[in-house]
């Protein structure tokens, strides 16, 4: 009865409470390593995909016009009127527990302008909005950006033995 569902839903809270820490434990650290250069793709399976461990590659996509051309202006002539999925979360945190429940985002579908008028603070809204879709979103949600970028990173293929092994997903956070 009602005594079970409630010691059920103690030992449920008891867990996500102790699950952060646990992770921790494991194998996680309090900072995420960054190489100053590419790895090679031995050494990038070796050292963090087999390990599961994250790392920040830095200065391995300099030459990637995204990089100057990803303007807010250029981002609003571009994509302007176009529908995207837009995550909302109270706190910025996704897939994660938050006030003793697990969450997910909210996702609302919206104009790629209205969520620019959020970021440049034109708009104000409750929570924290960000773009941001697993698996490819870069390919099915903007494909009108895909030529600023390349669409396969062969050292990472070549190290996952896959031709395209990369999923395009990217971010963008209040």
């Amino acid at each position: 009865g009602a005594g079970a569902e409630g010691e059920v839903l103690r030992d449920l809270r008891q867990c996500l409470a102790g699950f952060a820490a646990e992770a921790r434990e494991l194998c996680l650290t309090e900072s995420v390593p960054s190489l100053d250069g590419l790895p090679s793709p031995l050494e990038f399976y070796r050292e963090w995909v087999c390990p599961n461990k994250p790392c920040i590659i830095q200065n391995a996509f300099n030459h990637w016009p995204a990089l100057k051309k990803w303007t807010l202006t250029y981002l609003r002539e571009v994509m302007s009127s176009k529908l995207v999925t837009v995550a909302v979360t109270p706190n910025g945190y996704a897939d994660a527990v938050y006030q003793d429940r697990f969450v997910m985002p909210e996702e609302r579908c919206m104009p790629f302008s209205a969520f620019l008028d959020i970021v440049e603070k034109k708009v104000t809204s409750p929570g924290v909005f960000y773009v941001q879709k697993q698996c490819s979103n870069l390919t099915e949600e903007f494909p009108e950006l895909i030529g600023d970028v390349e669409p396969d990173i062969s050292w990472m293929s070549e190290a996952l033995g896959k031709e395209k092994s990369f999923h395009s997903s990217f971010a963008l956070p209040i």
